[in-house]
């Protein structure tokens, strides 16, 4: 019989901040802010998405039961009152609803809230055992976004208050929404284990100021990041606000051109690099600089590790430059990598340290691990494309996205149902060809890496190909019929030595042939441009010869 959970009780206080910050201009005087009425107050829960999962455990009532169960207690209000906990069974994920109108205080507008909390007493399974999380919901995003999870709480150690706050740099407005509805839920993950909750409460705090100057057209298009085109939102007094014009774009950056709606840039106008057979290169993720005098007509460099003003003594020097990101897993070191709902990398009830989507064994102490992507989500496809964005401002003419073979490997994990995510070959082609529609709308051409299967089926949608051992393996065959044949050009990388530490003796040579790294059968010279490397390091000094 598994063990009872005590999980939370007492408030859930739900955040939000509100009201957006006041621009240098803003025209209120001291006096008046000082007027602002402010206050806080706790409200019930006005609904529950679903009842699935959960057990009275002998109590009438259902969910509602946890409107009332904080002030039965008979022994304190911040006692441990086992008997009247509701239970929620493993895997529940049901939304509560909390509504401005329930408060009795006072009357705010969704912008004009400033604080969500939080507020829970609950007894709980470690992590280890069981998984759950405290979430509010991104009306502006339509995500959820985590507050709390039951890492480092303790197994079944008494929490008498725990205040729950949204991260510092989320704005509590954009979980209102318009209407002023403010969603929690409770993620339960796997485990033998039941949760039981006592109460659930949102604590709301608001700022209402007696007087307000709007802002101008112009501190209103800044303050929304827009210069140009027709812009809605909400003004800096909470009121809804249309302008109709944030301004005019130079030919020939047209609104939106860019890819970022009310920003100038060019999109439709621009011509994406070509990278025709033939081509040849060089590739470095190493080196966040490299000489400019290789024998290459294209540098492949991290995107990351690279500067924009080496990009263009690059440019400058003739190359064309292609920048690296992996789009199909996620890595703890990149400066963005808080950017990723744990979800996203690791399956709710797993131990993300042991988690089974941890890709190969190279996980360092300290730092320096990867975790296969769900790139199903739509916070995957989100800081995807701020990377292509981050390609376009720092002058890349193309991108590498790797990794994006994903599918072909989930099911070699060994896995649970629960911690199996089921990506399928569909999935993939969907991912990989929105990749490259997003990459060209921001003028940048685009690599197909690997995925030699599908290559068939995604080729026509990607600029050129970049590959690695398809030779060792003889897997090229359909780089030639799909790329190199209708003139698009496939830079391959052989390894002396891979990362799995296989040594293949290749023999530079300048000719065709299954017994050297310049092409399988039915290759001429020029079909792929192949650099061979001493080992798996990818680096310019680090090429045994190329096969050009």
């Amino acid at each position: 019989m598994p063990k009872w959970i005590a999980w939370l009780s007492s408030c859930l206080a739900l955040l939000a901040t509100g009201c957006m910050p006041l621009e240098a201009e803003d025209a209120r005087e001291p006096e008046a802010q000082a007027q602002a009425l402010t206050g806080t107050e706790a409200i019930d829960f006005a609904s529950a998405s679903t009842l699935t999962n959960t057990d009275a455990s002998g109590k009438s009532g259902g969910m509602a039961v946890l409107k009332t169960n904080s002030s039965n207690c008979t022994v304190g209000a911040y006692a441990d009152c086992y008997a009247q906990y509701i239970e929620f069974s493993p895997s529940y994920t049901g939304f509560l609803t909390f509504k401005l109108s329930s408060l009795t205080q006072a009357a705010p507008t969704p912008a004009q809230v400033t604080q969500l909390q939080v507020l829970t007493k609950y007894q709980g399974p470690g992590v280890a055992t069981s998984y759950y999380q405290w979430q509010l919901y991104r009306f502006t995003t339509s995500s959820w976004v985590t507050l709390a999870n039951s890492q480092g709480r303790g197994d079944w150690v008494w929490t008498p208050a725990l205040t729950l706050n949204l991260p510092a740099t989320e704005v509590a407005a954009n979980f209102v929404s318009s209407t002023g509805d403010i969603r929690a839920r409770i993620v339960k993950g796997a485990g033998t284990d039941a949760a039981q909750l006592d109460s659930l409460r949102l604590q709301v705090s608001w700022d209402i100021g007696t007087t307000c100057t709007a802002e101008t057209d112009a501190a209103f298009c800044s303050r929304l990041s827009a210069n140009c085109g027709q812009v809605s939102g909400t003004d800096n007094c909470g009121q809804a606000r249309t302008v109709t014009s944030c301004g005019t774009c130079q030919s020939p950056a047209t609104c939106g051109g860019g890819g970022t709606a009310n920003v100038c840039g060019q999109g439709s106008a621009c011509t994406v690099a070509a990278f025709p057979r033939g081509t040849t290169w060089m590739w470095d993720l190493e080196h966040n600089a490299i000489p400019t005098n290789l024998n290459a007509q294209v540098y492949v460099v991290d995107l990351f590790n690279t500067s924009s003003a080496k990009i263009l003594e690059y440019k400058t020097a003739g190359k064309k430059v292609v920048c690296y990101f992996s789009a199909g897993t996620y890595e703890d070191w990149r400066e963005d990598a808080s950017q990723f709902p744990q979800d996203t990398y690791c399956t709710p009830g797993e131990n993300c340290a042991q988690s089974v989507h941890i890709l190969g064994d190279w996980c360092t102490s300290g730092g320096g691990c990867e975790w296969w992507l769900d790139h199903r989500k739509q916070a995957v496809r989100t800081v995807m494309t701020s990377r292509m964005q981050l390609a376009r401002s720092k002058g890349c003419d193309a991108v590498e996205p790797d990794n994006v073979d994903g599918y072909s490997h989930d099911d070699e994990i060994s896995c649970t149902d629960q911690a199996c995510w089921g990506l399928t070959a569909s999935h993939q082609l969907d991912y990989n060809r929105w990749l490259a529609t997003t990459a060209h709308s921001l003028c940048l051409g685009i690599a197909l890496k690997n995925d030699v299967d599908q290559v068939p089926s995604l080729a026509d949608s990607f600029d050129f190909a970049i590959n690695e051992e398809c030779q060792k393996y003889n897997e090229c065959g359909a780089y030639k019929t799909w790329f190199t044949n209708k003139n698009k050009a496939v830079f391959n990388a052989e390894y002396r030595v891979d990362s799995g530490g296989d040594t293949t003796n290749w023999t530079n040579c300048t000719g065709t042939g299954t017994t050297c790294a310049c092409g399988e059968s039915g290759f001429v010279q020029g079909d792929l441009r192949t650099l061979v490397f001493s080992t798996a390091s990818v680096r310019y000094n680090n090429v045994q010869f190329a096969c050009w």
